[in-house]
């Protein structure tokens, strides 16, 4: 049996059921869940119930979208738990909103940014890779994670958005999980040569008599009638005569023959 453009393949009933709804997701970011734990924070509203929050937070319904979404992703984050009494900060969210080491808070990010079970599944696929963008990482979450196409968008841009915040994903959009590397250290300045300065004649009194060999070049070519005078002990160092011909080079104007 053949299916033409007006037969489209059936999908069986198993895999629309599945789809109807999607597997649990942050649907706001890191970011605007620790916003919300701030303001429950700083309004002291710590312990409340859902509806007590939203009202001291300007809500008028607790199921407002945004709110109720933030609530979510901020125990997804774990960043808030749920007791008889209401929503309380968790140990996390404290630590993170009045660190003692403030060097601690990127790691802390951390820590919270895998706590969502989806976020753990996606660091293990994408470690030390390069994360695509919302399109393609949105339809990767509908194939593999069971987010529905209505939220599939909302989702990777959650990620994207969390991972970013974090700091495990960078302009290169590769995801490293354990969060930016260290820069290189900047390279040393070459030394500069030391300076070379011609000695300063001697009065003939003041000159040591030392042992020693005397040269005089006569130069040909194009130096023809000049001659190189050189005054040096009987023996030197390879060093000595490498530091030698560095000094004739500097104080010496060499030119091309033409």
């Amino acid at each position: 049996m053949s299916l033409s453009d007006d037969d489209p393949m059936p999908i069986p009933p198993s895999n629309r059921q599945k789809r109807e709804r999607s597997t649990r997701y942050p649907g706001m970011s890191l970011a605007e869940s620790l916003k919300l734990c701030e303001s429950i924070d700083a309004k002291g509203l710590d312990g409340l119930s859902a509806p007590e929050i939203a009202s001291a937070l300007g809500y008028k319904n607790i199921k407002t979208n945004t709110f109720s979404a933030s609530l979510s992703a901020a125990r997804q984050f774990g960043l808030l738990n749920l007791t008889a009494e209401g929503y309380e900060l968790t140990s996390l969210a404290r630590e993170i909103l009045h660190p003692v080491d403030p060097a601690e808070v990127p790691r802390l990010h951390r820590q919270a940014l895998f706590k969502p079970p989806l976020y753990t599944d996606l660091a293990e696929r994408l470690a030390n890779k390069r994360v695509p963008d919302v399109e393609i990482l949105g339809n990767i979450l509908y194939h593999n994670h069971q987010i529905t196409a209505s939220a599939k968008r909302t989702a990777a841009e959650a990620f994207l958005e969390s991972a970013r915040f974090a700091g495990v994903l960078g302009p290169d959009q590769i995801l490293n999980t354990n969060g930016p590397s260290p820069a290189p250290p900047k390279p040393e300045a070459p030394a500069a040569p030391p300076e070379i300065r011609p000695p300063t004649p001697a009065s003939p009194r003041d000159r040591p008599k030392q042992p020693g060999i005397r040269l005089d070049l006569p130069l040909w070519g194009p130096d023809e009638g000049k001659t190189i005078r050189v005054r040096a002990p009987e023996s030197i160092t390879a060093a000595s005569l490498e530091r030698l011909i560095q000094a004739f080079r500097l104080l010496v104007q060499i030119k091309n023959e033409s």
